[in-house]
């Protein structure tokens, strides 16, 4: 075959409609925010905001915690464009493993897929053991998740019958199993017994309601830490 018909073929394969379909079909999963970087030096800014972008066929989730999804977007792509919500980047790298998208005059965000993250040993650290399996920690690469929208919001609403007006602190450690059930509750930094019964009873209501976390496919049980901080109000 001459090479002219060669370089034909080649080109019709790579047109710009197959490499729309391509990009968008490796963005659909979900991305965890490794680094933020100003575009005008490439100097990295310092971060420690938690978030993922989760892409799905009709919508995306922007989420701040491991364990539950946030706000939900319309999204699109065009070409290297990408705009979720009102907010339009430029995509500069997109692998099966790693995205980064720009603000022109702004800032870069670099991403690595999830389930690439989940599979780095350096992520599974293990806490000890609960009905003789090995507990790990929930951490931002290995975690479960919650099925709805918000564990916060869930339990702010319930205890707000409780107003609490002095800067206080609660913390509650509990372990999500292989199952997704919850067991293990443990009160560790209490504000009232009547408080803190509460939102244990409000966590039990949670079983069966969780993705458990996975590690290179494999379930596996996890304990998450919740906290709840007050500040001091001021009333009029």
């Amino acid at each position: 075959m001459p090479r002219y018909l060669v370089l034909a073929l080649t080109l019709t394969l790579t047109s710009p409609a197959i490499l729309y379909g391509q990009s968008k079909q490796l963005l659909l999963k979900t991305w965890i925010k490794t680094g933020v970087y100003n575009v005008s030096d490439g100097q990295q800014v310092k971060d420690t905001l938690y978030t993922r972008y989760t892409f799905l066929k009709k919508n995306a989730y922007i989420s701040f915690n491991p364990a539950w999804d946030g706000q939900s977007f319309n999204w699109s792509i065009d070409g290297k464009k990408l705009t979720v919500g009102f907010a339009a980047w430029e995509i500069e790298e997109l692998t099966d493993s790693t995205l980064s998208i720009s603000q022109p005059g702004f800032r870069k965000l670099k991403f690595y897929a999830e389930d690439y993250l989940a599979r780095d040993s350096s992520h599974l650290i293990q806490m000890g053991e609960f009905n003789n399996e090995p507990v790990y920690q929930g951490n931002r690469y290995i975690t479960p998740r919650w099925k709805k929208p918000s564990l916060d919001e869930y339990l702010h609403k319930e205890v707000s019958v409780y107003e609490i007006r002095k800067a206080n602190y609660f913390e509650v450690s509990f372990i999500i199993t292989k199952q997704g059930t919850v067991e293990n509750i443990k009160v560790t930094k209490g504000i009232i017994p009547d408080f803190d019964d509460m939102v244990v009873d409000l966590l039990k209501k949670t079983s069966s309601q969780w993705i458990p976390a996975t590690f290179r496919g494999q379930t596996v049980q996890t304990q998450l830490i919740y906290h709840i901080k007050y500040l001091d109000s001021i009333v009029h």
